[in-house]
């Protein structure tokens, strides 16, 4: 207690003040707190609770703070509550005394979720000295904890910007991500006998897939996914030239002709090897062109998955078509495949996403994706990409997923029509 009363008397010699508390409580101060003032020649300021609340934000140059919460009424521990907040909130120490046979369940959850960092709390009975002892440690720890204060104001200060700039960043890509979904089929279009669904499930705001299903006269329909390698805003803008770029038909004066999907791809190829895309900028693609009539479709990939076909009794197989991906060689080629569909036939193209959006139960296991298809092929097509959607929201890791998931799938339900 000595070695307290002289290092406190030293403080006071140097600065010439005596250090001040703060004592919110009843009118008299406890005899305890009254002889720990005097052992450590100390300046109190006193308040009872009504007045609390101001003068603990008006208080200046407080080195620590008295809080003596017994014999309060129900009625005070609202204020209580908002004056414990007002305290951590000031660079300072407080003193807590509490009677331990307070039955106020207020109260006592108050006393629970005080920080223990900034309040020590007291329920027994101690003497002037321990007392005394403590608010000198409270009183020690003050400058340490007012240097803190102020530099969490400083990084405060310099953090704001920083805030102020992610927020415009998160504004602008969800903009983005309703501008990409507004370059997406509004609606699927109805054509009798045949029905289309789909799934898109970007990974982040927005998503490097982009697909598209398109009436391109009475008797056929085209349809593609493309996949720009990479994620974020540099792939969806990709997507976005993709979806301009992409011709499926060459008009000549009151006539037209539909490009062979091979074409297709071609031509999105060379426009890509034109633009001279900076940081290897690639894409896969599949497009599909589809007789309305014969069920004759005509598929054409650049390093895309393979389309999975599934029969009317849910077998499904991939059709094997391939080619290099675009964007990266001048004058590159790609054939077109022709597949006979049939009654019942689905078809599906999907994005590579796909196949890591489902978790594998080994290294040396097939991959999953394969076997949900399989499980989920007797189901309509609506609901078949619904089921998918479903497990792969409820999959391990859903919430951050590594890729975006796309796909397009398209059923026959109807007997087609003869060609004219």
């Amino acid at each position: 207690m000595q070695a307290i009363s002289t290092q406190t008397n030293k403080k006071i010699t140097s600065t010439g003040k005596k250090p001040r508390i703060l004592i919110i409580g009843p009118e008299m101060v406890p005899e305890t707190i009254q002889q720990a003032a005097h052992l450590l020649n100390i300046e109190k300021i006193t308040c009872q609770m009504d007045q609390a609340l101001d003068t603990a934000q008006k208080a200046q140059k407080i080195a620590a703070a008295v809080l003596i919460l017994n014999n309060l009424d129900l009625s005070d521990c609202p204020r209580v509550l908002d004056l414990t907040h007002i305290l951590e909130s000031q660079p300072l120490c407080t003193l807590v005394i509490a009677d331990e046979s307070n039955e106020n369940i207020e109260i006592q959850n108050i006393l629970q979720h005080l920080n223990p960092e900034r309040f020590a709390v007291v329920t027994q009975p101690e003497s002037p000295q321990v007392t005394a002892a403590r608010l000198a440690t409270l009183m020690q720890i003050q400058p340490t904890i007012k240097k803190l204060s102020e530099e969490v104001d400083r990084l405060r200060m310099v953090s704001q910007p920083l805030n102020n700039y992610f927020s415009q960043v998160n504004e602008e890509m969800q903009l983005a991500s309703r501008l990409q979904r507004d370059f997406l089929p509004r609606e699927m279009p109805k054509i009798p006998g045949i029905k289309f669904a789909n799934i898109f499930r970007p990974a982040t705001w927005v998503s490097g897939d982009i697909y598209d299903v398109m009436r391109l006269d009475e008797n056929h329909i085209g349809f593609y996914i493309a996949d720009a390698v990479g994620h974020g805003m540099p792939a969806a803008l990709l997507t976005m030239f993709i979806k301009r770029a992409i011709v499926t038909k060459r008009i000549e004066g009151h006539s037209y002709t539909l490009i062979e999907p091979g074409e297709t791809l071609k031509q999105l190829n060379a426009d890509m090897v034109g633009q001279d895309l900076s940081n290897f900028q690639f894409a896969t693609c599949c497009y599909g062109l589809l007789n309305t009539k014969t069920l004759r479709l005509r598929l054409a990939s650049a390093g895309h998955p393979a389309p999975m076909l599934i029969n009317k009794t849910g077998q499904n197989s991939e059709i094997n078509v391939g080619g290099s991906l675009l964007g990266v060689f001048p004058d590159q080629t790609y054939t077109t495949e022709i597949v006979q569909l049939h009654l019942g036939d689905k078809l599906l193209l999907y994005s590579d996403g796909v196949e890591v959006a489902f978790v594998n139960p080994g290294p040396d296991q097939p991959l999953r994706f394969r076997q949900e298809f399989d499980d989920l092929g007797y189901l309509d097509i609506k609901d078949m990409c619904d089921k998918l959607l479903h497990i792969i929201n409820r999959e391990e890791g859903s919430l951050h997923p590594r890729d975006d998931v796309t796909i397009v799938g398209l059923q026959i339900e109807d007997e087609p029509e003869s060609e004219n």
